[in-house]
């Protein structure tokens, strides 16, 4: 299996580049914004995943290992192939896929073209507890390189009993401009957020 490519992009197509690794060129189907990123490029490392099909084989790739995670996450949905993974994440990025699934945010997803409505819905309702460990695996909901204080909070939340899913969802909620930055920080906007629906639910 065929796990990540490094070298020369030697071209760029509407969907695909062609990376040329140990003197052989792979063509690579990416997200749309892949091919924005790369056009031009002369160097690049990619996550790939090798799909089997009956009259092909096909590397499909990412610039993130988040990227891939939601697309192994999306294709174990019903009636969610490749080919409309790939399509979402050229409109959302894997911290959007991942919020929307949690927050139940449907609509989110239905504006990508080829979900609808009826797939959007799917989506939230088969990945809604693979959504939730992916947000806390991830850490930063998807933004490699970024702060682990979200994934400290939601960690800190666990461990005053809330579920996995409900820290996640709720520090995913947070706006970045009403706390300092801090585990301890974004544990007090969750709670403020996680009282609040409480009062609504009541």
């Amino acid at each position: 299996m065929i796990a990540r490519l490094r070298g020369p992009v030697v071209d760029v197509g509407d969907d695909y580049i062609i990376i040329e690794a140990a003197g052989v060129g792979y063509r690579v189907r990416v997200p749309e914004t892949s091919v924005a990123a790369l056009r031009g490029s002369k160097e690049a490392v990619i996550h790939t995943e090798m799909v089997v099909r009956q009259d092909a084989i096909l590397l499909y790739g990412f610039q993130t290992t988040a990227e891939l995670k939601v697309f192994r996450m999306l294709t174990s949905v019903s009636r969610v192939g490749p080919q409309l993974a790939t399509a979402i994440l050229s409109r959302l990025r894997p911290d959007q896929v991942a919020g929307a699934v949690l927050a139940g945010d449907s609509r989110l997803l239905a504006t990508v073209p080829g979900v609808g409505k009826t797939g959007a819905e799917r989506i939230v309702l088969e990945l809604k507890k693979k959504a939730a460990v992916l947000a806390a695996d991830l850490g930063t909901f998807g933004q490699e390189g970024g702060n682990n204080a979200q994934a400290d909070a939601v960690l800190g939340l666990m461990a005053l009993g809330y579920g996995q899913g409900e820290a996640a969802a709720a520090v995913g909620k947070i706006d970045p401009s009403t706390h300092d930055g801090t585990p301890a920080g974004i544990i007090r906007e969750a709670l403020r957020i996680l009282k609040d629906k409480g009062e609504k639910n009541e």
